[in-house]
C-alpha cells in the first residue's frame, strides 16, 4: 500500500510539476500599459486561429522553459489578428506568425516573421535583447547628483 501511495505521488510530480513556470500573456492594450509602467520591453505575438505555424508555436515554443525563461525580462502581448485588425494595421503585419520585439519606449527594434522552433525563438529573443537601449554605468548615480546640484542651486540662489 505505502509503495504504491509513494508511486502515485511520484507521478504526479512527473505529470503536473508544481513549479512550473509559463509566461504571461497580456491584451494589447495592458501589455503597453504594463510594459510602460514596468519600463520593459515588449514582445508582440501577432497570429491567426487558422494558421497552423501560429498553432505550433502556441503548443511547442512558447511552452518551453527556455522561452519562458527568456521571455521573463519582456512583457509579453498577443494579438490576434482577425480580432485587432487596427493593431495589425499600426504595425504592417501581413503574415503569421509575425513576432515583433520593442524597446522600453515602444519603438520597434525588431521583429520576426515565420514559424520559430524552441531554439531558434531563445536565440531571436536574445538578438533582440541586444538591440535595446543600454543605459551607461552610473547612469542612476549621475542622475542623482544632477538632483542634487539642481537643489542645491535653488537652495543657495
Amino acid at each position: 500500500m505505502r509503495r504504491s501511495a509513494i508511486l502515485f505521488v511520484f507521478m504526479l510530480l512527473i505529470i503536473n510539476p508544481a513549479n512550473a513556470r509559463t509566461t504571461q500573456w497580456y491584451t494589447y492594450e495592458n501589455g503597453m500599459a504594463a510594459a510602460d509602467s514596468m519600463e520593459k520591453p515588449v514582445i508582440i505575438d501577432f497570429y491567426a486561429d487558422w494558421c497552423g505555424p501560429c498553432v505550433a508555436m502556441e503548443n511547442s515554443t512558447y511552452p518551453d522553459s527556455r522561452v519562458v525563461s527568456e521571455m521573463e525580462d519582456f512583457i509579453a502581448i498577443k494579438v490576434n489578428t482577425q480580432v485587432r485588425i487596427d493593431i495589425e494595421r499600426k504595425y504592417n503585419i501581413a503574415y503569421y506568425p509575425t513576432i515583433v520585439f520593442l524597446d522600453r519606449d515602444g519603438s520597434e527594434i525588431s521583429r520576426h516573421v515565420g514559424y520559430l522552433g524552441p531554439e531558434d525563438m531563445v536565440k531571436t529573443i536574445r538578438n533582440s535583447r541586444g538591440k535595446l537601449p543600454k543605459e551607461a554605468p552610473g547612469a542612476q548615480a549621475s542622475y542623482t547628483i544632477l538632483a542634487l546640484l539642481i537643489l542645491r542651486k535653488r537652495i543657495i540662489g
